[in-house]
């Protein structure tokens, strides 16, 4: 399939919207590192959040590029053109908070021990099998 040049391309807002605050992260972290005097932890810690905003506004610029054209993408886009199906979701899960719960005991673990950092990861891959699997068993499986 060839593609033509002046074909549109759906996510383009929500990539724009990633790219301003990583550039902002990445001035910011300069002009850290030259107030602070190269202080590491803020400087790497202001780098790394422009590191992650463009991680995010990438991934949807590649997505972009996989997907069609969507109606809210279109200027003139109305609310009409994007009825209908938009995917399978569960009406319930407790598998995001039980993950939430192994995020935090994980964040403990850093101040209180190793070994709870350990039952927090234990945790987290339960909640991640349960999450990915939970529409396989039970009332919601197909």
């Amino acid at each position: 399939m060839t593609e033509n040049k002046n074909e549109k391309r759906g996510l383009v807002a929500e990539t724009l919207f990633f790219i301003p605050p990583g550039a902002f992260f990445f001035i910011v972290a300069i002009a850290y590192a030259i107030v602070a005097d190269a202080e590491p932890i803020g400087t790497m810690t202001l780098v790394s959040l422009g590191f992650m905003f463009f991680f995010v506004a990438g991934y949807l610029w590649l997505t972009s590029r996989r997907i069609d054209f969507r109606p809210s993408d279109g200027e003139d886009g109305e609310i009409e053109e994007a009825a209908g199906d938009v995917g399978e979701f569960n009406p319930h899960s407790w598998w995001p908070l039980i993950a939430g719960v192994a995020a935090s005991v994980v964040a403990a673990g850093f101040a209180v021990g190793w070994w709870m950092f350990g039952i927090g990861i234990a945790i987290g891959i339960i909640a991640v099998i349960g999450y990915a699997f939970e529409n396989n068993t039970g009332v919601y499986s197909h």
